[in-house]
């Protein structure tokens, strides 16, 4: 009679509603979502601005659930744009290179040198030829062949004017307007992401079961973070169970169990065992009664309610599990 006293720890025992054959062990354990209870915190250290949600809000994943307070992180985005604008208006610029109307009327004044001096040319044959019948005194001659040098030289200065404006744009200027623009999005999206992570976002469909920080205080302990908001998906619970290291050979997925206990009062629900865990563990549960060891090690397994089962998550409940 002694080890049907142990209520909650993990003991085999004959069940009154089968056969003699039937066995059962027993466990104790507590009610969580299969989603398991999400402790969420942010990321980087701050200060909590406000909650978006409510406790026992129901949320879908990717809604807001806090913020921390974030006026630099919003300021950095703007200054990061801005940024951007300017980079982006300089390689415009770059690219744009010299007004094509300048580019035009430099190429006209060209064909107007182009034509002087060819006239100046013309004309130093005609002096040369006349000097040398005796028509034309040298100094005639010295002057016509320098105004045709210097027609030569002004048509020489407006063509390489001319193709310095028509290549104005080397590719290093594009090159490095170019890699301006690529930092400058580069910094915008660091700026946008930093600013990102000062909002909590549900990882999951779910219920907010507990909000945990208040507004103004730190979201970080101690360099680490503090969690601001519980979730779980209630739509589906089970219980995590602990039974004894003896029986840990006897467990196998799909077997028949009950979930009973104080909590359920005179309910004893249907389940069935969905998981059993591959590795050994010390015992966290505890029934506190005076006889009961708590230096065993335990196997864990999840039993799942065949039927609806709600009641508040955390509730300790024991389960049995039927063996051959």
């Amino acid at each position: 009679m002694q080890r049907y006293a142990y209520l909650l720890l993990s003991f085999l025992v004959l069940s009154p509603a089968v056969s003699a054959e039937q066995r059962w062990i027993q466990g104790i354990g507590y009610v969580e979502p299969a989603s398991e209870v999400r402790r969420l915190a942010f990321k980087h250290p701050g200060i909590l601005g406000e909650y978006h949600v409510q406790i026992g809000q129901q949320i879908k994943s990717g809604d807001i659930l806090a913020m921390q307070q974030n006026r630099e992180e919003q300021t950095a985005v703007t200054v990061a744009e801005s940024q951007l604008l300017a980079a982006k208006a300089e390689l415009d610029k770059v690219l744009a290179g010299v007004n094509p109307y300048e580019i035009e009327a430099k190429k006209h004044a060209q064909q107007v040198t182009t034509l002087d001096a060819e006239y100046a040319s013309r004309k130093l044959d005609r002096i040369e030829h006349l000097r040398n019948n005796k028509y034309a005194s040298e100094d005639e001659r010295d002057l016509a062949e320098t105004n045709a040098k210097l027609k030569q030289a002004d048509s020489r200065r407006l063509h390489a004017e001319t193709r310095f404006l028509t290549h104005f744009v080397r590719d290093v200027d594009k090159q490095v307007a170019q890699a301006q623009v690529s930092v400058a999005e580069a910094q915008l999206q660091a700026a946008q992401r930093r600013l990102a992570e000062t909002y909590l976002t549900a990882p999951i469909d779910g219920t907010v079961l507990e909000t945990i920080l208040r507004v103004g205080e730190s979201t970080f302990s101690v360099g680490s973070p503090e969690p601001a908001v519980l979730l779980g998906n209630m739509a589906q619970l089970r219980v995590r169970a602990e039974i004894d290291e003896n029986y840990a050979l006897a467990l196998k997925e799909g077997q028949k169990a009950l979930i009973f206990g104080r909590g359920l009062g005179d309910r004893e629900i249907p389940a069935h065992v969905s998981l059993v865990k591959q590795i050994m563990g010390k015992k966290t549960v505890f029934a506190k009664t005076a006889t009961e060891r708590k230096d065993i090690d335990v196997i864990q397994i999840f039993v799942e309610p065949d039927g609806d089962m709600q009641v508040p998550i955390g509730l300790e409940v024991n389960v049995k599990v039927a063996i051959n």
